[in-house]
């Protein structure tokens, strides 16, 4: 009888140990963000000469989300074989050469210097003209 009692008592106090990590592993505030976000701070876009539908940016790795490696434009429709100019400001710059913009409407930015990266990145100017 002794024995069946101290294990439904360890049996309880694993539950309640189980239920209170539970409270502070819940859905809540994370100091972290997913590939195409930044933590703690903004990015103003701009672009001329086409629709721009969405601007992701890629980064070096997942605990590194401020060096940006990689930029897809995805652009509304009408845009195909337009050349695309991307210039990012802020942080340690580097230079960034885009593909036209193909039949999806996308357009890949990867830096001018393979395995190089900006961090600190404030801004995006985006320029859209006709391919030569």
């Amino acid at each position: 009888m002794r024995t069946s009692a101290k294990i439904v008592t360890a049996l309880s106090v694993t539950g309640l140990a189980l239920a209170a990590g539970s409270a502070f592993t819940g859905a809540g505030l994370v100091n972290a963000a997913g590939s195409s976000q930044f933590v703690g701070g903004t990015v103003t876009q701009s672009v001329t000469g086409a629709t721009l539908t969405n601007l992701e940016y890629g980064f070096t790795n997942a605990t590194n989300s401020d060096a940006v490696n990689k930029v897809t434009l995805t652009f509304a429709p009408g845009a195909t074989g337009k050349a695309v100019n991307i210039s990012l400001a802020g942080g340690t710059p580097a230079d960034f050469t885009c593909t036209d913009i193909d039949v999806d409407g996308l357009s890949i930015c990867d830096p001018t210097v393979p395995g190089t990266s900006q961090s600190g990145v404030t801004n995006a100017s985006v320029t859209v003209t006709d391919a030569v």
